[in-house]
């Protein structure tokens, strides 16, 4: 009897170690969901900080540079748009219709610098090379307010100043800056839209961010609820 037992005794021993472990790795997956919904919850108050808070006052100087980390802020600056060094961005979206975003240099008052500036989008067909988008100026915008684009590093070559490029799939700070002939600031400036409904582009299009908490603290109460009934 103690023969036939002994295999069953293994099975059992093997069976409660291969529970034990499986409920270990489901709790443990749990606790890494909660801290994916705290990091998520701590990223979306960081946003909702940034968003809420005053606008900061481009002046061209070097303290500029410091709000590239500052993403959604409002950045306020006075100044002129160079027009000249504008750049279209292809593949955008303004309520759900695909066109362009005009990129506009704007030279900081008083300074020697500038940020560029997410004018806002136009339809496609109503540009098709620098000159069309030139109707689009909007040369008394002496004062602009905007949010603090999320940036993307460059890839590949800079282009020359001297053979520039007029559309980009991206607002490639650097890449963009490159053609220019003055000094750029590390980051970009999306125009935020007027209260009253917008009439004629370029519309208003700052990037949208997301502000739900997402899946994780459901994901973490299933790996619970599994750890609690697999044993």
């Amino acid at each position: 009897m103690a023969y036939l037992t002994t295999p069953f005794k293994r099975r059992w021993i093997l069976s409660t170690i291969l529970v034990i472990i499986a409920s270990l790795v489901m709790v443990r997956l749990g606790f890494w969901q909660l801290d994916r919904h705290a990091l998520r919850m701590a990223y979306i108050n960081a946003v909702i900080a940034e968003v809420e808070d005053a606008p900061f006052t481009l002046t061209g100087g070097p303290e500029d540079n410091a709000y590239a980390e500052r993403i959604y802020h409002q950045a306020e600056a006075r100044g002129r748009f160079d027009f000249d060094h504008q750049v279209i961005i292809k593949n955008q979206f303004y309520n759900d219709a695909l066109g362009y975003d005009l990129v506009t240099p704007f030279l900081i008052e008083g300074s020697d610098r500038a940020v560029l500036v997410d004018r806002g989008w136009v339809p496609p067909e109503e540009v098709q090379s620098a000159e069309d988008a030139r109707k689009f100026d909007e040369p008394d915008l002496t004062h602009i307010v905007g949010r603090i684009m999320p940036q993307e590093k460059h890839r590949g070559e800079l282009p020359s100043p001297d053979n520039p490029q007029l559309m980009w799939y991206r607002v490639d700070v650097e890449g963009i800056g490159a053609q220019t002939p003055y000094e750029v600031l590390p980051y970009a400036v999306a125009l935020i839209p007027p209260e009253e409904p917008q009439n004629e582009p370029p519309y208003r299009n700052p990037p949208k961010f997301k502000l739900d908490p997402g899946p994780h603290m459901g994901y973490a109460i299933q790996w619970f609820l599994f750890a609690a009934i697999v044993p």
